[in-house]
């Protein structure tokens, strides 16, 4: 199974969206979360060139900064930052792994707010670990047990759990 950033993402949101996803088990299309978060990312930074697709997932923006990259995620808000905090870090270890200067941000447009990310050792350590738990989850046969939480309401993969 390969890993990527959204993957990572999901599990941290929920580790049973990510044993859905890595099944090719796709959440609600039309979910209104997904469709605002759509709208943000087609509405902002029209003029920078988004989605690089690489092989550890696609990121929304690189630009360059004094010699060295900058991966951005735009993100909706920050209700859910942790996720995308290790999304971006695990795009900045692969990146880093290649040889590359990098750090990254997040955006988020709405509140104007972006914040800094930069891959320390106590960071990747936690990513390493996160990786790990991420791949013995997958590898199991049944998801993992549902948990009702805050989050459910928003997840466009709740009807796999609560339908």
């Amino acid at each position: 199974m390969h890993i990527t950033g959204s993957l990572i993402e999901a599990y941290i949101f929920c580790p049973r969206q990510a044993w859905l996803m890595v099944r090719e088990l796709s959440g609600n299309q039309y979910n209104e979360f997904l469709q605002i978060g759509r709208l943000i990312s087609e509405e902002s930074f029209k003029r920078e060139k988004k989605e690089i697709d690489t092989k550890s997932g696609k990121i929304d923006m690189v630009k360059k900064e004094n010699g060295e990259l900058v991966l951005i995620e735009v993100k909706k808000s920050s209700k859910f930052i942790e996720s995308a905090r290790m999304q971006l870090l695990y795009y900045i270890y692969k990146m880093k792994k290649k040889g590359y200067s990098v750090k990254g941000e997040i955006h988020i447009p709405r509140q104007k707010k972006i914040i800094k990310i930069e891959l320390t050792k106590e960071e990747e350590q936690k990513l390493e670990k996160t990786v790990q738990e991420l791949k013995e989850t997958i590898y199991k046969n049944l998801p993992p047990v549902v948990e009702k939480t805050g989050k459910c309401n928003h997840c466009s993969y709740n009807e796999f759990c609560w339908s």
